[in-house]
């Protein structure tokens, strides 16, 4: 968000924002698999610290800059070593505990990650209003230092290594899996509920500015969002213990696609919150089953492989809303930007509405 209002405040335009955000992912979509492999021989101690240092180096350098031109080194670089640091913590969260733990540990997993979307918004917003952008780039490059010690002063239990067993080797066996239609099902899920993330990110923070909301409110209708997400997962130990996988993903999808249909038919900053709680419920309850369901379908020994391929497509995502978004919003405006979006999601939900039905 802070990136995107501050070249926003800059006074780029709509396109120019776009190529900005699209910059986080785009280098970041070729570099997760390499990483990914580098993390299963060294462990994710050293990846870890290394990608903790990296992003606060760039947060320092777009407290720095004075135009739009610095954030195209600092979003790379910063992309880059969030995917390394994602990738790492997600090898290892699936590591504690034995299978039946997997789905637990990851809806806490993606708990700490929604209470840190909750804070940083309001954070960034607040402190835009309040400190300017190169302070508040500061106070979220501090956030990113806070792993540095935890690690390097081993406060962080790793568990052990899973045995390295695989059948093949390279990057083409990661597309390969892609053959097997339940991983590949539940790869788009993945990687749409990724791309729609983006969306939000990037869309809000633009239609608030252009309906006239102080970066303060905006901030406040994005925690709203992240507000919805923690919520929703806080309930998930239940709701996956009543209900099926697919079913909760096709229900998720669905209300998601319905906050997009409704959210540029509103200025109203009320209403604006409450559709932002809905679409946090929505994708906040995708997230984390579409992860137990690609783990579900993974071949056993190439778990690190699917998570590295999976972060691969979430940064190409990440890389081409922006743009898409961005070129669409500056030829037609906001609103079929999120009407696309709608309907992406519902063409998904009609694709995998034969999973609804009981397994025989």
């Amino acid at each position: 968000m802070a990136v995107t209002l501050y070249a926003v405040y800059l006074q780029a335009s709509p396109a120019l924002v776009g190529l900005v955000n699209a910059s986080f992912g785009m280098v970041s979509m070729f570099t997760a698999v390499p990483m990914g492999r580098w993390i299963d021989r060294a462990g994710p101690r050293t990846p870890m610290m290394l990608a903790s240092a990296m992003m606060v180096a760039s947060g320092v350098l777009a407290a720095i800059s004075g135009s739009v031109w610095p954030l195209f080194l600092a979003c790379p670089v910063m992309g880059i070593f969030n995917s390394t640091f994602q990738i790492a913590t997600q090898q290892t969260v699936g590591r504690y505990g034995g299978q039946a733990d997997r789905a637990n540990n990851f809806a806490l997993q993606s708990l700490g990650i929604s209470a840190a979307t909750f804070a940083g918004p309001l954070v960034a917003g607040l402190a835009i209003d309040h400190l300017g952008y190169s302070s508040a780039f500061l106070l979220l490059a501090c956030s990113g230092f806070i792993p540095l010690p935890v690690i390097g002063l081993r406060l962080l239990h790793f568990p052990a290594e899973a045995p390295k067993k695989r059948t093949s080797a390279g990057g083409p066996g990661g597309w390969r899996m892609l053959r097997d239609k339940p991983l590949r099902s539940a790869y788009i899920v993945a990687t749409m509920s990724n791309a729609v993330w983006n969306v939000v990110s990037f869309m809000i923070p633009i239609y608030g500015a252009q309906i006239g909301m102080s970066a303060t409110r905006i901030g406040i209708v994005m925690a709203a969002f992240s507000g919805g997400v923690v919520a929703i997962r806080a309930a998930m130990p239940l709701l996956t213990r009543q209900f099926r996988q697919w079913p909760l993903v096709i229900v998720a999808q669905s209300t998601l696609g319905a906050g997009f249909l409704v959210m540029p038919f509103t200025s109203s900053y009320v209403l604006l919150v409450v559709t932002a709680v809905v679409m946090g419920l929505g994708i906040g309850l995708a997230g984390p089953v579409a992860t137990a369901l690609m783990y579900d379908a993974s071949p056993p020994d190439k778990v690190a492989e699917v998570v590295a391929l999976r972060m691969t497509m979430a940064n190409a995502g990440q890389a081409l809303v922006p743009l898409l978004a961005g070129g669409l919003g500056s030829t037609f405006g906001v609103g079929p930007v999120f009407w696309a979006v709608t309907a992406l999601i519902f063409w998904d939900v009609w694709g995998n509405r034969d999973k609804m039905r009981p397994s025989a």
